[in-house]
């Protein structure tokens, strides 16, 4: 049995841990690495189980080979026994095995015999953190003790822990969402003209730029239900979203379709590891007035990136195909002075070349 002088310091290191991963002072594998030091012949996970899918994965593991954590996702994840029950256990509860299933009947089981005790570990002790639609999110311990009583002071011990893995949940899946914007930079967050939002599991804003809310307020392209949940009017984007944010999609990581005078541009969002798992699954949605047809609207493109009369009238010569030179003679200017509009301009559209400036004019996505 774990002695209670051993608990009680781990606990205090446990969740020093939770608060120092969440300031990104440590990591969450430091946490992991910590609790499966109590553990007899121990691997401890961070998981999650679709009940509604039968899909799952390890998210993050200590004692664990990443083959064998691939393994379980792959196969073992439809054979465990004790996720057939797991989305009727208690949330924030930690349960041992043998509470889920009688120990002599998983001892039957080929998930027993095929995956744990090839490694040596006889069982487990779980604890779900946190629900969200069909899918669980748990930590688990397995061990090589059989003893429950020894095994019921861990899951003791997750349950104590859990109300400080809950609010890393709400930390991830709140906060940080804002920092998710700043990836696409103050150029295009500041448009009017572009309008980005980050979605998450159930169609739920998560973040929205100012341009994003008022397109969201207005309800023409985008909106909200009555419950808070992203409303799209063209139905093919929102089933590209659905898709998007299923944890079994392994389609292209951006999609693009139009609506009216809008481009819609849905990107999948890559979180892997921790930060995956608490986060959730996300998706951005650009939304953007889409070019006129035909020939470079140079009046649109001077709205969409803030350039002035003076740029504008340097990037029409640029597009028409006439050189920096030609466009000073042209205009009766210095050619130092195109120059610095050009700069300015390459600044203001995130390009770095008179070709970035022509692809951009003709509706195209700048050279990368």
């Amino acid at each position: 049995m774990l002695k209670e002088t051993m608990i009680e310091p781990a606990e205090r290191d446990l969740t020093d841990l939770i608060y120092a991963a969440l300031l990104g002072e440590r990591s969450w594998q430091d946490f992991l690495d910590r609790l499966n030091a109590l553990i007899p012949g121990g691997v401890s996970t961070l998981f999650f189980h679709d009940e509604k899918s039968g899909e799952g994965g390890i998210s993050l593991a200590a004692g664990l080979d990443a083959d064998t954590a691939r393994d379980y996702a792959a196969h073992y994840v439809g054979l465990n026994p004790w996720m057939h029950n797991v989305a009727r256990t208690p949330l924030g509860t930690g349960i041992i095995g043998e509470r889920i299933v009688p120990r002599d009947e998983f001892v039957r089981t080929e998930y027993y015999a095929d995956f744990l005790r090839r490694r040596e570990i006889e069982a487990g002790v779980g604890v779900t953190l946190w629900r969200e639609e069909a899918c669980s999110f748990l930590l688990s311990t397995l061990t090589a003790r059989i003893d429950p009583d020894a095994n019921q002071q861990v899951a003791d011990l997750l349950t104590r822990l859990t109300p400080h893995l809950t609010r890393a949940f709400r930390y991830y899946r709140t906060g940080r969402f804002d920092g998710a914007l700043a990836q696409f930079g103050g150029s295009l967050l500041e448009s009017p003209d572009v309008g980005v939002i980050v979605v998450g599991e159930g169609m739920v804003v998560r973040a929205a730029s100012p341009r994003a809310e008022a397109l969201l307020s207005s309800g023409a392209v985008v909106g909200l239900t009555a419950m808070g949940r992203l409303r799209l009017r063209d139905e093919a984007a929102a089933m590209l979203l659905k898709q998007m944010l299923a944890r079994d999609y392994a389609g292209p990581r951006s999609l693009s379709t139009h609506l009216g005078a809008y481009r819609l541009t849905l990107v999948k969002a890559e979180a892997e590891g921790a930060t995956g798992y608490f986060s959730g699954l996300a998706a951005t949605l650009i939304i953007e007035e889409a070019r006129p047809a035909g020939a470079p609207d140079m009046g649109w493109l001077a709205r969409r990136y803030g350039l002035t009369r003076a740029e504008t009238r340097t990037v029409e010569g640029i597009v028409a195909g006439l050189t920096p030179i030609q466009v000073a003679e042209s205009r009766g200017i210095g050619l130092e002075t195109v120059r610095a509009q050009l700069k300015a301009v390459y600044a203001k559209t995130d390009v770095n070349s008179q070709a970035g400036l022509v692809r951009i004019a003709f509706g195209f996505p700048p050279p990368r």
